[in-house]
């Protein structure tokens, strides 16, 4: 292409992606694997295009390029050779990129950040009695506590473990039933539906890990953690709200840690967004960066910014009033943004 003078390799997919184990390293995200891609993305042609030994994957959409992905591990200089790449095959259309752990500034493109998110991170310790002493004594006493409860009044009662192949399409929406569930006795509703049990069956027949708690082989509480390159990710926890007093997916949630640290994981992501029990648990919070890139200023870049900005303060009241979501998702519609 003229003016871009580095090696490039670009494959297009129309149906499954092929595996991709040094890009599913490299980003050790359940959002930044090509299992994720096959199991959430339907979009197809999908294309591949590697530039000095680093790869994108993206589809294109009418008016922008939907670069896939998200918590990814990219550099500045990287993201400027890729938007070189794709404005060069599209010059018409703008770049949907994001989920890096850095703000994006090199000044080269036109970046305007389209969301506030935060993944909630734990770097793991060396072994479970470290990160037992790690914990404030409250949640020291009351994970051990739960768990003696459960199993004295239930002797019945089993922590079981399934992987890969071992788990059912029938355990996926157990899960997410009681997702709902929980989500109805908070007066609010689960993101969740059929599209998500039949995504994160496939993924994690491919590299997830459920822990659950079990009576009589009735489930009771569950995580679903899909791992990449020895990083878990708390994609799903519910549990059956008759347990409540329980707290049956906290006990879920632990052994899910203390597996993670016993398989020599590095990293635990709690996901979206600060929470008491996430904080609890030792999560950190980290800010993602989201942005829609153009070449250069224009009055449709202009136009999206001020969208852009508008959806930013929203979801910045959103996530400090009981009321954000209905107004956010009301204005979004609105202004025409998805």
């Amino acid at each position: 292409f003229k003016g871009l003078s580095m090696q490039y390799k670009l494959t297009k997919f129309d149906a499954q992606i092929a595996p991709d184990k040094a890009f599913d390293d490299r980003h050790h995200s359940m959002y930044c694997c090509v299992g994720y891609f096959n199991a959430f993305v339907p979009e197809r042609p999908a294309y591949r295009v590697e530039i000095n030994g680093a790869a994108v994957y993206y589809t294109v959409g009418a008016k922008r390029i939907n670069v896939l992905g998200t918590l990814c591990q990219y550099t500045d200089e990287e993201i400027d050779l890729f938007c070189t790449f794709l404005f060069q095959q599209y010059p018409h259309k703008y770049i949907n990129w994001g989920g890096f752990y850095h703000p994006y500034e090199s000044g080269k493109y036109i970046a305007h950040k389209t969301a506030i998110v935060s993944d909630i991170i734990m770097d793991l310790p060396a072994d479970e009695k470290s990160y037992l002493q790690s914990l404030n004594s409250t949640t020291r006493k009351h994970v051990q506590y739960y768990k003696r409860r459960f199993l004295r009044d239930f002797p019945e009662g089993e922590l079981k473990v399934y992987r890969n192949e071992e788990i059912s399409h029938e355990l996926i929406e157990q899960i997410i039933h009681f997702n709902h569930l929980r989500m109805e006795e908070k007066n609010t509703h689960s993101d969740l539906d059929e599209t998500d049990i039949e995504g994160f069956y496939h993924l994690c027949r491919e590299c997830g890990i459920i822990h659950t708690v079990e009576l009589n082989g009735r489930l009771i509480a569950a995580t679903i953690n899909p791992q990449i390159n020895h990083h878990g990710h708390l994609a799903v926890i519910s549990h059956d709200p008759e347990y409540n007093k329980y707290n049956p997916g906290q006990i879920a949630l632990y052994e899910t840690i203390a597996d993670c640290i016993k398989e020599g994981g590095v990293r635990f992501h709690f996901l979206w967004d600060m929470s008491d029990y996430k904080k609890r648990f030792g999560g950190q919070l980290t800010e993602l960066y989201y942005y829609h890139i153009y070449p250069k200023n224009t009055i449709s870049s202009l136009t999206d910014k001020a969208k852009c900005d508008v959806t930013c303060s929203l979801m910045y009241f959103q996530k400090r009033s009981e009321t954000g979501r209905k107004v956010i998702d009301r204005v979004k519609k609105v202004i025409g943004m998805k």
